[in-house]
């Protein structure tokens, strides 16, 4: 599998030729980019999708939105600068076998137009803006599309860069869904913005983030379910600071709260250092720690896994549902 470094330019000498057995989906979202291309492969045991490529890139699309939700001309130009990369893998694969989808952050932005425009020059399909109940049911598609199948109501949380999504589900059906304008990106730029890690600041962002997830939590806890799991960044960050401490990789309030204090005694996000934490993590590890702090309170919730799939795995099922991914 080649892994491109988001700094890397892609050229045509790096890019394998594919053919009409891969697949590709795009996930443009608030706070990166993302490209998975897959093979399909049939074997005695049935077909399975491989994974032959990713490319990831850091484009904090939402850190461009101003007060009037407008997306900002460099946010744009990052963006397109990002999808031109892309392009180039994109172009050696059938049309019919791409999904390309955008979220929250091109969802909220009133100038939204002008990206979509700009990007029909560029990519060979056009670009699917999601809604917040598509965004939803499609990284329960995923979640459930990478785990063994149960009988036992679930609770699935992914908190994006502008949004964050709850869902119950029980086996392939979800039962409620929600997306909530609240998200790790746009939260930075709203209680971190000087860089300093306060504990003024953490109070203050848990707080808002609650108020937002209170008007939809009754609902959520009469609903119940029997296990939770998370499905982006900010827990896989958590889990991999679990894995480094070689804890048991399961996500706790306590651990939270002591990932917090940890952070402000770093005082400053440039300072953060954590044992396990990637550095491309740490920009918006504050904001993402509050929502998931405020998510656990909320909703009352014990303990939270990790899943392996999310939104990109739930459009692969979208484009190949017969096949498993390996």
């Amino acid at each position: 599998m080649t892994v491109l470094a988001s700094q890397n330019q892609a050229t045509q000498k790096v890019i394998p030729q594919y053919d009409e057995s891969h697949y590709a989906v795009v996930d443009l979202g608030s706070n990166s980019f993302h490209l998975l291309i897959t093979q399909l492969v049939t074997t005695p045991m049935g077909k399975s999708l491989i994974t032959v490529d990713k490319v990831k890139q850091k484009v904090r699309l939402a850190a461009g939105l101003d007060d009037n939700n407008l997306l900002s001309d460099e946010a744009i130009t990052r963006g397109l600068n990002c999808l031109k990369n892309f392009a180039l893998y994109l172009n050696n694969i059938p049309v019919d076998n791409i999904l390309i989808v955008a979220t929250a952050a091109l969802r909220i932005a009133k100038n939204n137009q002008l990206f979509f425009d700009a990007a029909k020059n560029i990519l060979p399909k056009k670009i699917k803006l999601l809604s917040g109940e598509q965004e939803a049911k499609t990284i329960y598609c995923g979640v459930v599309y990478t785990s063994i199948t149960t009988d036992t109501k679930q609770l699935v949380l992914d908190i994006g860069g502008a949004s964050t999504e709850i869902i119950v589900g029980l086996g392939c059906t979800t039962k409620k869904v929600v997306s909530l304008n609240i998200g790790c990106v746009s939260f930075i730029g709203k209680y971190f913005t000087d860089g300093r890690l306060k504990k003024e600041s953490f109070i203050q962002c848990i707080a808002n983030a609650a108020a937002v997830i209170d008007t939809v939590k009754a609902e959520f806890i009469q609903l119940g379910w029997q296990s939770a799991v998370g499905s982006s960044g900010i827990m896989q960050a958590m889990i991999e600071i679990l894995k480094q401490r070689q804890q048991v990789p399961i996500i706790t309030l306590t651990f939270l709260n002591e990932i917090q204090q940890t952070l402000i005694n770093c005082h400053t996000i440039d300072n953060i250092e954590i044992a396990g934490l990637r550095t491309d993590r740490k920009a918006v590890l504050a904001s993402g720690l509050c929502i998931l702090i405020a998510l656990f309170e909320c909703l009352n919730i014990e303990t939270l896994c990790l899943s392996s799939g999310a939104l990109r795995e739930g459009l692969l099922f979208e484009l190949v549902p017969e096949a498993k991914i390996m």
